[in-house]
């Protein structure tokens, strides 16, 4: 196995833990009786499932997955640094209170992955269903929002679905085949060698 070919893998394992590390700690909060103290003791667990989940987005990111375009760098770039805030936000919320890292996270995450999916879904070098997964995944934020917006339970396990979409995601990155490295003079076209 080729040294990009392990790395792109390890990339799709990781985002995919981290989804589902992501989405059982969020729907635990349903059998917690207290939300506060769950969320104080998981939370820096979510901020690690949430730092394998932007891992996994640099393999994306590397790899020109989406294109290598304008718009699919800038999107996955946007989407690494929210996922970073957010993944912070996690991790030292016991200790200071860091609503502009949460707030910052949530306007960059989604807005990330719509522009990489618009991408995704212009460069064609996914092919089948998982052209559509990381559009998908930013537009479910979007769905979403009104449901956590309401401080419910649901509202956490509604966020722990959207940790089942970078599942989705890096299921996706670990079935397509790594692209070929771009020349300086090259375009990102054509590049998948199957």
């Amino acid at each position: 196995m080729s040294e990009s070919r392990a790395w792109f893998r390890w990339a799709a394992v990781a985002m995919i833990v981290g989804g589902a590390v992501m989405f059982l700690l969020q729907a635990g909060e349903l059998f917690a009786s207290n939300r506060t103290a769950y969320f104080a003791a998981v939370g820096p667990a979510i901020g690690v499932a949430q730092l394998l989940i932007a891992f996994g987005c640099v393999g994306l990111w590397s790899d020109h997955a989406f294109g290598g375009g304008v718009l699919a760098r800038t999107g996955l770039a946007l989407a690494i640094v929210g996922l970073a805030l957010l993944a912070i936000g996690n991790i030292f919320e016991p200790f200071a209170d860091l609503a502009l890292f949460f707030a910052s996270a949530t306007v960059a995450i989604p807005i990330g992955f719509v522009l990489a999916g618009i991408a995704a879904l212009r460069s064609r070098t996914w092919h089948g269903w998982e052209r559509f997964v990381p559009l998908g995944v930013g537009v479910l934020p979007f769905v979403i929002l009104p449901v956590y917006a309401a401080g419910s339970a649901a509202g956490e396990f509604a966020v722990g679905v959207w940790g089942l979409a970078f599942v989705l995601l890096g299921w996706a990155e670990l079935r397509e085949p790594p692209l070929q490295p771009i020349g300086v003079s090259g375009r990102p076209r054509d590049r998948r060698s199957r």
